[in-house]
């Protein structure tokens, strides 16, 4: 097939032209231009829970049993719509939103069960494709960051030190006032890179993760491993799992041994 000789679209944090470059980039489609080759993104700002540690029955388990506990049946959808939330912000709108007053003594006491809970379920462990997608982004001269809404206490939990290590910047829960959906998590990462918001690009999986990265001024990509495109629809882009990820950044997808993993793989 003879090769396209326009020029690849260029776009600001808002990629105005984002359907264009979307389905230029799509993973089945005929034609496949890698999102760095239409956009030199510097920096990948990667969320955690959802997106590089495949935590989603813990996740969902542990707050859906906690809140059974306080009389509250909930939902999975229900849940990871708030996600990036920190736990303690997350539970306290679960609970107002089901008519149940608490005091702060009370939420700390939800806060440790729940992650009683949660590490009770068994372990945690990273998407197949991460360690080879954060290689290929490192060997390209990119440079990874890791914004998550967890404490730095309950990330080291799972994130090995040599894992820590593929990351130029670790921003927490405790390393910012006001959580996401608010961009500061993003802007302290993207200070600490020294680097403009418009020269990075946000992985999310979660519309609270969204709205933060493209609040701080970032581009952001949603991956569905919980959620549905509809719910995701706030991203400049989403894609299904972390194969067609890995397509859309880099126009291909080295052979790997893992399957694709969508939302409803876990249920």
């Amino acid at each position: 097939m003879p090769s396209d000789s326009r020029p690849a679209p260029r776009f600001e944090s808002a990629i105005e032209n984002a359907d264009d470059v979307a389905a230029s980039c799509a993973p089945g489609g005929e034609r496949r231009i890698s999102l760095f080759a239409a956009h030199d993104f510097s920096a990948t700002l990667w969320d955690w829970d959802g997106v590089l540690v495949d935590s989603r029955r813990n996740f969902y388990g542990a707050y859906e049993r906690v809140l059974r506990e306080e009389g509250i049946v909930t939902n999975p959808r229900e849940i990871f719509l708030r996600e990036g939330e920190p736990t303690p912000v997350l539970l306290r709108a679960i609970l107002n939103r089901h008519h149940i007053g608490v005091d702060d003594e009370k939420i700390r006491q939800l806060v440790i069960r729940r992650r009683e809970y949660d590490f009770g379920m068994g372990e945690r462990k990273l998407f197949p494709a991460v360690p080879r997608l954060l290689k290929r982004l490192r060997d390209s001269g990119r440079r990874n960051g890791l914004v998550t809404g967890s404490s730095r206490n309950s990330l080291y939990k799972i994130l090995q030190p040599e894992q820590a290590r593929w990351f130029d910047v670790i921003v927490t829960a405790d390393d910012v006032t006001r959580g996401k959906p608010d961009p500061e998590p993003f802007l302290c990462a993207t200070q600490a890179l020294g680097m403009d918001p418009k020269a990075c690009i946000a992985i999310e999986n979660a519309p609270f993760g969204v709205q933060s990265a493209r609040a701080a001024g970032c581009a952001v990509i949603a991956i569905c491993s919980t959620l549905s495109k509809k719910d995701l629809s706030d991203a400049n882009f989403v894609v299904h799992d972390h194969s067609e990820l890995e397509v859309l950044l880099f126009g291909d997808m080295q052979r790997g041994d893992e399957l694709p993993v969508r939302s409803g793989d876990w249920q």
